[in-house]
């Protein structure tokens, strides 16, 4: 029979990990295996936001007896902290456990090696760095968030062939299939918070909304425009359990009547891409999805605040004066990006590029 390595448990606990999905909302995604003997005694994961932490799911499953000298594979450090649950690491300690593998220290400066650091203090062997790369990859805008001190950004957008986002001014075209629709609203599941602009809001009047599962946290909507007066009537100005915010440029006494519905709020200030990305920043919110339009994609770019480009390509041209991708502001410098991945949507093809780390 094939023993297992450590890296096979941290993979068990990666495949833990993953189940967790949109409902551990700004908290990761961590998943833990306990072994003893060889043998996989117990497995858990962080199910969602204000949840037993992996760790705790894990070693409820077994006995103080069981528990005691085995080994915890766990994706990230286990947590020092008094939260919403109290520290990981002092219930791992008081269950006995010799052993304690970590993939990845946990960048949140809260936590940021004091987990480790208790369970050796207290006679717990620990080794880290195991399958670093793959349990990173879990939680990618958790760890941009903390190390950069900033949301993950991505510009996302269906297109032509040539580039273009609407044939004709003023009036919306179809231009994604059903797949990439589909696959477009599992990218908003994995967002935070989700901005459009003024021209998108008047001609689309979208709900900016995940229609495809019920969330307990859905990504808060928000409107980059001049005034409040583009939002009168809109889908996103009715009363929802869903945050809006019009971050205008101007007061105007529209303000009152848009803000009349639950949710809906208007910040005004002389909005650019940083003070929107340190005002999420501040609200907790990790990752940012632009959805549009043009202009606001171009001053994203511009400001160089791009992280992420996903595009969903259709088998069109529009040609002539269409609206094309990122117009409007100019960029002092291009971005550079790496090589993209290419996702097969029927006849639709699904472009990523994740921004140079040194560009």
């Amino acid at each position: 029979m094939h023993k297992l390595l450590a890296t096979d448990y941290m993979a068990l606990a990666i495949a833990q990990a993953q189940r967790g999905g949109p409902a551990t909302y700004t908290n990761p995604q961590v998943g833990a295996v306990l072994v003893k003997a060889g043998q996989v005694i117990a497995s858990g994961y962080h199910q969602r936001f204000g949840g037993d932490h992996a760790e705790v799911a894990t070693l409820k499953q077994v006995t103080a007896a069981m528990a005691q000298g085995a080994t915890l594979y766990v994706t990230l450090e286990p947590c020092s902290h008094f939260g919403k649950t109290p520290p990981c690491c002092r219930r791992v300690v008081a269950a006995g456990i010799k052993k304690v593998v970590i993939g990845q220290l946990d960048p949140h400066p809260i936590v940021a090696g004091r987990g480790r650091d208790y369970l050796q203090q207290h006679g717990v062997q620990v080794e880290t760095g195991c399958l670093t790369t793959q349990v990173e990859a879990l939680n990618p805008h958790y760890n941009w968030f903390y190390r950069q001190q900033r949301p993950w950004i991505t510009l996302k957008a269906a297109v032509t062939i040539d580039g273009k986002l609407n044939a004709q001014a003023q009036q919306r075209s179809l231009i994604s299939n059903q797949a990439s629709y589909l696959d477009s609203q599992q990218l908003r599941s994995q967002s935070q918070a989700i901005l459009i602009g003024a021209h998108t809001l008047a001609v689309d009047d979208p709900a900016l909304t995940v229609r495809l599962q019920a969330l307990a946290h859905p990504p808060v909507r928000l409107v980059l425009a001049t005034t409040s007066q583009v939002a009168v009537g809109k889908q996103l100005v009715k009363p929802s359990d869903v945050p809006t915010y019009l971050l205008c440029r101007q007061a105007t006494a529209n303000d009152a009547i848009v803000t009349a519905a639950p949710n809906v709020h208007v910040l005004i200030d002389d909005w650019t891409p940083a003070k929107i990305s340190a005002w999420c920043a501040k609200q907790g919110w990790q990752s940012l999805l632009v959805e549009g339009g043009s202009q606001v994609q171009a001053e994203f770019v511009a400001a160089g605040l791009v992280d992420e480009v996903i595009l969903y390509l259709a088998p069109m041209l529009f040609g002539g004066q269409a609206l094309p991708l990122v117009q409007g502001v100019a960029t002092a410098k291009p971005l550079q990006f790496q090589a993209p991945r290419l996702t097969q949507l029927g006849d639709n093809v699904k472009l990523q590029w994740q921004r140079k780390v040194d560009a």
